[in-house]
């Protein structure tokens, strides 16, 4: 990840160094996935790949990349407790409406900057991504590396 400064981090290049750690194969795709998450963030959340790209990515069940860029979007707009608290509540209602219960919010440009986080929020933001993972369906051991990921790339030991 090529930086202008140590504290500038790139919410793209943050997203897709996590997503290549957890889910290799996708991260193929990875330019492909956020432009589409981008365009509709509602369609991002269906799951797998034939509806959101007009293509299969038969090995993926549920989309890694838009649960990343939202969670890392809340960090670099300072509404990631927001998002969690969405993802928590309504449990009767429909997986969008408890992630963006009205308009989506739009998921932050390839160049925003996601700041230097303070431990607290660090650990906030991989605990984030780890619960809307598993809200989504993402099994147990994938959403934990998921967070591990997060981690350690917000963290600065990876």
């Amino acid at each position: 990840m090529a930086l202008e400064s140590e504290n500038e981090r790139r919410i793209d290049d943050l997203a897709r160094a996590i997503v290549a750690e957890v889910a290799p194969k996708e991260a193929e795709y990875f330019p492909a996935i956020a432009q589409a998450t981008r365009r509709n963030p509602r369609r991002a959340f269906r799951g797998g790949g034939d509806d959101l790209l007009g293509f299969s990515l038969a090995d993926a069940v549920t989309l890694l990349t838009p649960i990343v860029l939202t969670v890392l979007t809340g960090a670099a707009t300072n509404t990631l407790t927001q998002a969690v608290e969405r993802t928590s509540k309504q449990v009767s209602k429909s997986l969008w409406d408890k992630l963006f219960p009205s308009r989506p919010a739009p998921i932050a440009g390839s160049e925003t900057v996601v700041p230097v986080l303070d431990p607290a929020q660090v650990k906030e933001t991989a605990q984030a991504v780890e619960e809307i993972a598993l809200a989504l369906g993402v099994d147990k051991a994938t959403a934990l590396r998921l967070r591990q990921a997060t981690f350690g790339h917000l963290s600065g030991e990876r």
